[in-house]
This record gives structure tokens, C-alpha cells and sequence, in this order.
């Protein structure tokens, strides 16, 4: 049986550098976040408009174009200045996790089951965001290229785990 563990671990090898690359460089990791962020406004801003202008959209014909032309404007400015649109993620990060962590905090003194598990998880969430918040725009970025180093680095690992059990599956 053909498993094609080769090319999971070419791929799990590849996952393992792009994060340890994100880890060791969070400069290139900030930049190619805001220009990621860049293009996804561009391409939500060109379906608005689409959308807008075609006959799929009676009733928020307006609103759609006006949301397009927004996210037009807004992908040209970060990718103009590509770490100001990944600041702005960590910025939007870092509300919801600290947003999350009180909501979770409030509910483990409502649950009945799991509260120790839900109190820990909302102080670790308040925290983390608490540091995205507060935390000065290189600081802030450097904790976003670990984070998604780490989560690379994670990912890359099962892949090539992964494939050594293909590989042991496809030679037995």
C-alpha cells in the first residue's frame, strides 16, 4: 500500500523551518503577518464590491460597497506599512483573549463542574492578553512570532511523526 509518507515529511520539514525561522526572526515573521492581513483586505474588499454592485445585493447594496472600498483602503495602508496591520492583530488578539479570560473566569464560579480547569484557563487567557495590550509594538510582535513559531513548530512535529507511521505502514 502507497502511503506517501515521503512527501507528509517533506511537508512536516518544511512546517518545522517556517516556524523556527518565525521564532528567530520575528521581524520577517510581523512583516509577512501585515501583508498576509493586507492581502486577505484586499481580496474581502474586491468581493464587496462585486457583491455591491451585482444584482445578488438589493438590499445592502450600500453597505457592501461601502465595507469593500474600507477594506481596499485599509489593505492598501498596511500594506504600505505592513507591521501596523500586524499590530493591530495583536492589539485585536490580545482584547479577545483578556475578553475571553474574564468571561471564563465569571464562569467557573457559575459552573459546577470543571471550575478549577475554567478559573486556570481564564487566568492564563487574562494574562496573555493582559501582555499583547499592554505591551510595547516590538515586544508585542515578538510574542506573535512565538506564538506562531511555536504552533508551526508543533505542527511540523506531527507531521513528521506522522509520516514515520505511514512509512512503518506502507513497509509491513
Amino acid at each position: 500500500m502507497k502511503t506517501g509518507w515521503g512527501w507528509v515529511l517533506a511537508y512536516g520539514i518544511i512546517v518545522m523551518l517556517i516556524g523556527l525561522i518565525a521564532l528567530f526572526n520575528p521581524l520577517a515573521t510581523g512583516l509577512a503577518t501585515g501583508i498576509l492581513l493586507s492581502m486577505a483586505l484586499l481580496i474581502y474588499g474586491v468581493l464587496a464590491l462585486v457583491t455591491g454592485f451585482s444584482s445578488l445585493s438589493r438590499r445592502a447594496r450600500w453597505l457592501e460597497v461601502l465595507l469593500g472600498v474600507l477594506s481596499i483602503v485599509a489593505a492598501g495602508l498596511m500594506f504600505f506599512n505592513p507591521f501596523a496591520g500586524a499590530f493591530s492583530l495583536v492589539i485585536l488578539i490580545g482584547a479577545w483573549l483578556f475578553a475571553i479570560g474574564i468571561f471564563e473566569i465569571v464562569g467557573a464560579f457559575r459552573s459546577r463542574y470543571d471550575r478549577l480547569w475554567r478559573f486556570v484557563l481564564g487566568i492564563i487567557d487574562t494574562i496573555l492578553g493582559g501582555i499583547l495590550l499592554f505591551a510595547n509594538p516590538v515586544s508585542a510582535l515578538t510574542f506573535l512570532a512565538a506564538v506562531i513559531g511555536i504552533s508551526f513548530l508543533i505542527r511540523g512535529i506531527f507531521l513528521v511523526t506522522l509520516a514515520l507511521g505511514l512509512r512503518r505502514i506502507e513497509r509491513s
